[in-house]
């Protein structure tokens, strides 16, 4: 079986192994994805599929996949025979549950006062200006004389406008003040008729957090009218495609506001695939990917598994677009091969892994406070990922609201607009922000940080040579990435990459 272990962060810096124990991944019972050979789906594929007794749900032609269902009588090992048996078929796998890369999480919600009666400005880029915008700087998002970082930088060449970035996740929050400003497209993959949660409509607004906080960190709006943080790329469009939505977490005897408030985003693979495959359509230039799970490479529905992102990556590289995705956060030795984490490690995939921050070098004693110190590999960062390039993810200790952290800054979800914290059962109900409510920022750290931040480097690069293809965009990431000491592999740097540095 293909794999998902999520494990929770602890205050350990010590590298785990993948071991025996990786438990699978939750499988929708009765729904199958079809890969056929050559990605040609057969004329007669419905009909074969009949005949099979299942019912052909959805198609990728291009992709060579269908989702096909089966009846509630039929048997798991049968409804897999019968359909492996069909003509050109490769693979056949169980539709399964694809989790956005977990974070741990800290709230520290804006609070600042405005004077009644005075015509004062609303704040903006308040948290870029203080040292909570680290990791957006740290990866070469400055300059143009914007407060905050240095004076002269990437900005003063591109900010990434005409650039289209697809966030593959949980939906935006369409009106936050760092969103909205350079949101061009809302849709939703999400079926609730498929895989219904309590605590999610299933519309293109997020109501988990965790792609409004992915989507600002690659292109979160700069100036005034926008909010509190800024994005690597601040003038890039953003295309948000929703596949993941809040599922309640299991816990007995807790009401379901309680259990909807401990959720977490998860979508199915199927959701997933056309979400890539949303992103080709609508022209992305750049697809940023935070989900993910981990597969067995020595098993059928592993192997099924890769062939089948594979398959959906490799041609939107194929369509031009930069894909990046997080390596995960179960601290996973990944140079065993027969272990892949995935969409990572797909063809086509710049795969990244987590770094820290030099003002505060990671360290998760009690007490401890932000001290200068190497950058390093974050301790929950999956790692020895072939040809995987670093960018911040953060990492304890963290810091006050304003103050220097090892955390990373982000804007979060307010949930449906004009609603108040709970479950939708009414429409005055919607989830925000993970557990904190309807919260408009958040400090977080994990790998879900560095895949969108490599974005907007990748959206900076792509916006200075509009002439450059994907591969290229790529090969120049690699080749400009910033050897450190003590980073075990290099980290990506805009400043670099457009020959500043």
């Amino acid at each position: 079986m293909s794999t998902i272990l999520v494990l929770p962060l602890t205050s350990s810096f010590v590298y785990s192994q993948i071991r025996d124990e990786i438990t699978p991944a939750p499988i929708m019972p009765h729904r199958y994805l079809v890969i056929y050979r050559n990605q040609t789906i057969p004329s007669d594929a419905e009909s074969h599929i009949r005949s099979a007794g299942a019912k052909l749900i959805s198609r990728s032609g291009h992709l060579g996949i269908v989702a096909v269902q089966t009846s509630p009588a039929e048997d798991d090992a049968t409804a897999l025979s019968k359909l492996r048996s069909q003509p050109n078929v490769a693979y056949v796998i169980h539709d399964q549950v694809i989790s956005a890369e977990r974070l741990h999480l800290k709230v520290a919600p804006a609070t600042f006062s405005v004077v009644i009666g005075k015509p004062n400005p609303a704040p903006y880029d308040t948290y870029y200006n203080s040292p909570q915008g680290w990791a957006v700087q740290q990866v070469g998002g400055y300059g143009d004389n914007v407060p905050g970082g240095p004076a002269h930088g990437p900005w003063d060449i591109t900010q990434g406008k005409g650039i289209r970035i697809a966030v593959i996740d949980s939906g935006v929050d369409e009106n936050h003040p760092d969103i909205a400003p350079n949101l061009a497209l809302n849709l939703s993959e999400v079926d609730q008729t498929v895989y219904p949660s309590p605590c999610d409509d299933g519309s293109p607004q997020d109501q988990s957090g965790h792609g409004t906080w992915t989507a600002s960190l690659a292109a979160g709006a700069l100036g005034p009218g926008t909010g509190l943080v800024v994005g690597v790329a601040p003038q890039a469009t953003i295309l948000n495609i929703k596949v993941l939505e809040r599922m309640p977490a299991l816990m007995n005897g807790a009401s379901i506001a309680d259990e909807c408030e401990a959720g977490q985003a998860s979508g199915l693979l199927s959701w997933v695939l056309q979400g890539i495959n949303d992103a080709i359509a609508n022209r992305a230039d750049i697809i940023s990917l935070s989900v993910g799970a981990v597969a067995d490479l020595t098993t059928g529905d592993g192997a099924g598994l890769k062939a089948a992102f594979d398959s959906v990556t490799y041609a939107a590289a194929q369509a031009n677009a930069v894909l990046v995705a997080a390596a995960g956060n179960d601290g996973f030795d990944l140079s065993n091969p027969r272990y892949v984490v995935l969409p990572a490690q797909s063809r086509g995939v710049l795969a990244i892994e987590a770094s820290t921050n030099p003002n505060c070098a990671q360290s998760a004693g009690q007490n401890d406070a932000c001290t200068p110190g190497p950058v390093t590999l974050a301790y929950y960062s999956n790692y020895n990922i072939p040809g995987a390039l670093a960018a911040p993810g953060g990492s304890y200790p963290e810091g006050a609201d304003t103050a220097a952290t090892g955390w990373v800054r982000g804007a979060c979800s307010s949930g449906l607009a004009g609603t108040i914290d709970g479950p939708p059962s009414d429409s005055a109900h919607s989830m925000g922000c993970f557990s904190f409510g309807h919260t408009a920022y958040v400090q977080a750290m994990g790998t879900s940080a560095s895949a969108p931040l490599a974005a907007g480097v990748a959206a900076l690069i792509r916006a200075a040579h509009p002439d450059w293809d994907a591969a290229t965009v790529v090969s120049a990431m690699q080749s400009s990435a910033v050897a450190v000491p003590g980073l075990p592999i290099p980290e990506v740097n805009a400043a670099t990459a457009l020959g500043l540095q």
